[in-house]
């Protein structure tokens, strides 16, 4: 069926089969790894809000899969559940869908609909769905939706109307883009004009080396860059602090609660038939063909029928990455959470005995079932405490903003004459805790309290020695009192002394570098090598791989924009520099040169513009992205970052 799909990919554009991949590339484990893992995703959940919108907690798993194994596939054994955790997957994931309906609520700002008509069309032009004589078939149409997509007719053409909306607000926002005929040249050269060189590198810290500056230089110098040294407008705040966390051992759940939540939201605990099993997989791929594959899953059989212990076998032969350390535990599996022949297969299977070779789009399967959880409601014992911990997080929240708010009233009625005074409303109440922001800029982070903008937005808003209302900050509910308000302001040079004096370090260090290859040149243009030179400055000739003006780098030297330029601005053999780099200064020679060629310009012109297009459309998108996402605000739910093992939201950081 992959195949199938691989082979008629030009009829569906990419965003359609990001789509359709969430529901495709399912990975054969529960949910996710660690604390991924198990319950906690009913349907009745959200994992995160944009504007009115609501990304499911269904949704998200169904991403966060996707995405975890395009990762197994791409990175192999290096892909690791740390590597997984320090790429923030579950966030990611949540992020993607964001973004999507961020974009779908754009396209309907703009008035774009979709037709049912235009729906249909595009489905019957879809080859898959078609039989042999090339006619729309509904039977072909509802096997390859249900089976191959594993997705309910109605849900697929759900996601075919979204993409068609995503793909006609693409076509409107690349309609207002405009690449001029000079843009598409550039580029193009760019591209094709490349270039190698030997060097040496004269590094500027050879010079120097402790030597003092003199004050007049440390004055003159500051004076023709006082600008650079501008500090924008901050302010300065003292606070008090309810913190949530320190509250969750106050917030008190009773077992009544527990069982009062359960029996008002069964819908939640309500499981489908469910199996543990483990597999064996040996897969199908280039490497190994079908035949080979089957021959290999059957000696694999042959064992484990002999008395192999399947846990051992699996974790020396199995090649699901995912379950082979653990044995090819793949945990509980449902209705829709694997291929639907290994979920029958297992669904099937009489506990202890092993099953298979079962066949599917990623290979051949082994599969042991130990255990089966009917269809039902899950016993109250299994899920109390859950529930528990998601009454007890909601019940320190609420906690938290009452006692913030009352502790605000307090302090509006007793206003503070100073952060000193403020301090009082901590003594003896437990839970809150006094501290100081220091100095902070409008859009930076505040210290101990991180970036919010609800804090930030009210610190600029008030005077110097207002009192704020109770503000929901990363950590639970501040209090603040201005105490200092820094207008922008130029330092004088003693509050900068440390930067200038680097500053002219630097520069300094920079010349002597540049004066000492300059007069080097001169004896390269009267006869020396280049390997010479190198010998006397104690330096050695370094040769570089091909580069391009692209983005100005070089291996080897890092961002150079303006050794590039001078580079490709010669021919082979030519020397060139001295040119200051990032660590000091650069002679070269150039060792190969390759021009662009106007005549083979002219046959690529087009699709070089098309390609200048995508690039423009692609960051144009991505600041109406960035742009919506402040303007419609963006929140997770406690559950989700619980799930995700986050400590806090990151809306409120960022």
């Amino acid at each position: 069926m992959l195949k199938v799909l691989r082979d008629n990919i030009k009829y569906l554009s990419w965003i359609l089969w990001v789509v359709i991949g969430l529901f495709v590339l399912f990975v054969f484990v529960d949910f996710g790894a660690g604390g991924l893992r198990g319950g906690g995703l009913g349907g009745g959940n959200w994992a995160a809000k944009v504007g009115g919108e609501t990304v499911s907690m269904e949704d998200f798993a169904d991403a966060y899969r996707a995405m975890d194994r395009q990762n197994r596939q791409r990175f192999g054994e290096q892909y690791t559940e740390e590597l997984a955790k320090q790429m923030q997957l579950p966030l990611r994931a949540v992020q993607q869908l964001v973004s999507e309906r961020i974009m779908i609520a754009e396209a309907h700002r703009l008035g774009l609909t979709v037709s049912d008509d235009e729906v249909r069309d595009t489905i019957l032009k879809i080859p898959t769905f078609q039989d042999k004589d090339g006619n729309f078939s509904e039977e072909n149409y509802t096997n390859a939706v249900q089976n191959g997509f594993q997705l309910p007719v109605v849900k697929f053409e759900r996601e075919v109307r979204k993409d068609i909306l995503l793909r006609k607000l693409e076509n409107a926002l690349a309609a207002g883009i405009y690449v001029s005929d000079d843009e598409v040249e550039q580029s193009y050269k760019g591209q094709v004009e490349k270039a190698k060189i030997r060097y040496l590198e004269l590094p500027r810290n050879k010079f120097l080396q402790g030597a003092p500056i003199p004050p007049a230089e440390l004055t003159s110098y500051f004076e023709a860059h006082k600008q650079e040294y501008r500090l924008p407008e901050q302010r300065e705040a003292a606070y008090l602090l309810v913190d949530g966390a320190q509250l969750m051992a106050q917030a008190k759940v009773d077992d009544g609660e527990v069982r009062a939540y359960y029996d008002a939201h069964k819908d939640e605990f309500t499981q489908q038939e469910q199996v543990r099993a483990r597999q064996i997989l040996i897969k199908v791929n280039d490497q190994r063909p079908d035949d080979a594959a089957k021959k290999r899953i059957d000696e694999i059989k042959k064992r484990l029928d002999g008395g192999a212990d399947f846990a051992t076998v699996a974790r020396e032969v199995s090649e699901d990455e995912v379950s082979k350390a653990n044995g090819g535990d793949l945990g509980f599996l449902g209705h829709g959470r694997v291929f639907k022949e290994v979920e029958d297969a297992a669904l099937a299977a009489e506990p202890g005995k092993v099953v298979g070779p079962v066949k599917s789009a990623f290979g051949y399967h082994l599969l042991l079932v130990s255990e089966k959880r009917p269809a039902g409601l899950k016993p109250f014992d299994d899920v109390k405490d859950q529930i528990h911990s998601r009454l007890a997080m909601e019940a320190a929240q609420k906690l938290a903003e009452t006692r913030g708010k009352e502790l605000a009233a307090k302090v509006a009625k007793n206003k503070p004459k100073s952060a000193d005074e403020l301090a009082a409303f901590a003594k003896d109440a437990p839970g809150i805790v006094f501290a100081k922001t220091g100095p902070f800029g409008q859009q930076q982070p505040v210290s101990n309290v991180g970036f919010s903008p609800a804090f930030n937005q009210a610190a600029f808003a008030m005077k110097k020695g207002d009192v704020s209302e109770a503000l929901q900050v990363p950590r639970g509910w501040a209090v603040f009192y201005l105490d200092q308000i820094h207008e922008a302001h130029v330092p004088e040079l003693k509050e900068v002394e440390p930067r200038v004096r680097l500053a002219v370090a630097q520069q300094k260090m920079q010349q002597m570098a540049m004066d000492q290859l300059t007069a080097k040149r001169k004896e390269l243009d009267q006869g020396k090598t280049l390997d010479q030179v190198a010998a006397e400055l104690g330096l050695t000739v370094k040769e570089t791989p091909e580069f391009g003006s692209q983005g100005g780098m070089i291996p080897g030297l890092g961002p150079s924009p303006e050794l590039v330029k001078a580079a490709l601005s010669l021919d082979t053999g030519k020397l060139g520099g001295p040119v200051a780099d990032a660590q000091g200064a650069v002679l070269f020679q150039v060792t190969d040169r390759k021009s662009w060629d106007p005549k083979q310009f002219a046959t690529a012109r087009e699709q070089t513009r098309n390609a200048l297009q995508q690039e423009k459309l692609g960051l144009l998108m991505q600041s109406l992205l960035e742009q919506r996402r402040r303007e419609m605000g963006v929140s997770f739910s406690p559950q989700f970052l619980q799930i995700a093992g986050i400590n806090q939201d990151p809306t409120k950081r960022s």
